[in-house]
């Protein structure tokens, strides 16, 4: 707040400050036969102080006392100079303050939006596939998915981002990414745990793997004690998608790219495999000789069954396959030990 005040520190002159009497006549100098009065600095007579000199004495003593008034007013609190200056400098009290809360924030049960009618069956092995009405304008997808195995986590001990000697058909280098495979990108856990809800981002030509209890769109996953609670996203268009609001709890994701369009049936197979095999506590490794799950008794590095000692007995799997905001597919299965 900003005082009423001038330059000096003093209350501004509302109208209402002391004024000083005009002087009163300086008295009749006396004695003296000089003539020079209170001039004569050299003596001779008695000094006479001249009008000049009065009007001074009299407008200091009229600055006395209005300075020991304005200090008497403002030890007081009153007069009428400063009262607007003590009105604007009282703080206000609590009651006058305007306290601002936040809302409380209510988990989300689903995802926003809802998977759009996918009436093609194209459903083989223990996949249930349903593709879009128009999935034969994206024949790569359509092939891929044809070609799709069924996950067998036994079988991929290692990410699909390295060879795996126990599937020599899986084309591989030494000291190079799986060319068929996908990468490790960037992993978060716990993923999306404020409020549950968060954005799914999907870059694209990418992948992002969610093991989570979830809702994605209108589709939901809980974990109940037995199974957990795996979903891939497959973003097959040259550019970045967010998928809005959506709720992920007691997780892990992961997301990256993935090498070979043509051969995507690779890097989906590859990444399920793994992933349920962590979920499942089998003997996982994150590459040559460096031990990521031991399996057995040991401790779960599967998210979502990581809180249960003996890990999950099944792996409830989803895969989506989409182009930005146009889902094309959607495979289903449930990966057990």
């Amino acid at each position: 707040m900003t005082e009423n005040v001038n330059n000096t520190g003093q209350p501004n002159n509302d109208g209402n400050d002391v004024v000083s009497p005009p002087p009163s006549e300086p008295p009749t100098t006396t004695g003296g036969t000089s003539g020079r009065g209170n001039s004569d600095r050299n003596g001779g007579g008695t000094s006479a102080l001249s009008p000049v000199h009065w009007a001074f004495i009299v407008m200091a003593m009229a600055a006395i006392a209005l300075a020991a008034f304005i200090l008497v007013d403002a030890l007081s609190g009153s007069g009428n100079g400063s009262t607007a200056a003590n009105a604007t400098t009282t703080p206000a009290s609590p009651a006058a303050l305007t306290m601002v809360s936040f809302p409380t924030l209510t988990p989300a049960a689903a995802g926003t939006g809802t998977i759009p009618d996918l009436p093609k069956d194209a459903s083989h092995g223990k996949w249930t596939i349903k593709e879009n009405a128009a999935i034969d304008s994206d024949p790569i997808v359509r092939d891929v998915l044809d070609r799709l195995e069924d996950p067998n986590p036994s079988q991929w001990k290692y990410f699909p981002n390295v060879g795996n000697p126990d599937r020599p058909d899986f084309p591989s280098e030494p000291d190079r990414p799986a060319p068929w495979g996908a990468e490790y990108g960037v992993a978060n856990v716990p993923f999306c745990q404020q409020d549950m809800r968060c954005d799914f981002q999907v870059p694209g030509w990418s992948y992002r793997l969610v093991t989570a209890d979830y809702g994605f769109l209108d589709r939901t996953c809980q974990n109940d004690g037995t199974k957990g609670c795996l979903l891939l996203l497959i973003n097959v268009s040259d550019q970045s998608f967010t998928w809005r609001n959506q709720m992920a709890d007691n997780g892990f994701t992961v997301h990256g790219r993935y090498w070979d369009g043509d051969h995507l049936e690779w890097a989906i197979l590859g990444l399920t495999s793994h992933a349920s095999a962590n979920m499942l506590n089998l003997p996982t490794f994150a590459r040559a000789g460096e031990v990521l799950n031991a399996g057995g008794s040991s401790s779960n590095a599967g998210a979502n069954c990581g809180n249960q000692p003996e890990s999950c007995a099944s792996v409830d799997v989803r895969v989506v396959v989409h182009a930005g905001e146009r889902v094309l597919a959607e495979a289903t299965i449930v990966v057990n030990r």
